[in-house]
């Protein structure tokens, strides 16, 4: 129900989503005779639209996101006492893998390059890949074959991997990663994924009894930008949707009783020694 949910309503009312719909919006109620609601969602906006493409609100959105957890160095994955490597779906393509017959990402592609980097540096670990379908209307789109075939592509041995391929999203990535390991409460177990996802992801795997060391990748920050300069319009709107994607994701698990606190932070004791 919640991923129905999520799925079906939770894309509608993102803002990104809520400003095309007026803007689009906005003749066809003039046309219809509606000039007083057609003026107010074309003011507005044209308006919001402006304020997203002009200042760097993108970066004011994600930046405490990304940071939020500081980056940990490879040597420290050498050398630390970890259990293993989780590395959450996303990136992966089911359909385009299933038309074209080879593995397919998008973006945050960082999430399996650094996993198979990690598992070259500890041969001696375990490679959890976590994540079903994301696709509401097409469930047999399961990132877990993709995500198979590409880290045995980039050189992680196949006996060393664990395919979790049921999870719809991150909370069922907890749960069902943990149903397939075992006991996650030990040594920790090093978490990938997107660096904006992190807090909600984090949260969501302490919550429910992992102990995880948090490993973000693919980051979208470096300086706040004014105005044109060299952003494409495209990218700001994505990192504005995509930001505010995570925010509202924090607020709705927070209300629903799968996160712990409204902004997951470190948690002590879950980095090894």
């Amino acid at each position: 129900m919640f991923f129905s949910v999520s799925k079906l309503v939770g894309h509608l009312v993102l803002p990104v989503t809520l400003l095309l719909l007026s803007l689009a919006l906005a003749p066809f109620l003039r046309w219809a005779g509606l000039k007083r609601i057609a003026r107010f969602l074309g003011t507005a906006g044209g308006v919001a639209m402006a304020v997203i493409l002009f200042t760097p609100l993108d970066y004011w959105l994600l930046a405490p996101l990304e940071n939020r957890f500081p980056r940990v160095e490879r040597e420290t994955v050498a050398t630390g006492n970890f259990a293993g490597i989780v590395v959450l779906g996303g990136p992966e393509d089911g359909r385009l893998t299933r038309a074209h017959h080879q593995p397919s990402v998008g973006a945050a592609a960082e999430r399996f390059i650094e996993a198979a980097i990690l598992a070259r540096l500890r041969p001696d670990l375990p490679v959890v890949f976590t994540g079903g379908s994301g696709v509401y209307s097409d469930p047999d789109a399961k990132g877990g074959p993709v995500a198979e075939a590409l880290l045995r592509d980039l050189g992680v041995a196949p006996d060393r991997l664990m395919i979790e391929s049921e999870s719809r999203n991150t909370f069922q990535n907890a749960i069902f990663a943990k149903e397939m390991v075992g006991d996650v409460s030990g040594r920790p177990w090093l978490l990938i994924t997107s660096a904006a996802h992190m807090p909600r992801s984090y949260g969501i795997f302490i919550s429910q009894g992992w102990n995880v060391t948090a490993y973000p990748v693919d980051y979208n920050t470096f300086t706040p930008v004014w105005g044109w300069n060299d952003y494409r319009f495209t990218d700001r709107l994505n990192l504005v949707h995509l930001a505010t994607r995570e925010w509202v994701g924090l607020i709705v698990y927070r209300l629903t009783g799968r996160l712990g606190s409204m902004f997951p932070s470190p948690v002590g004791g879950a980095s090894p020694e």
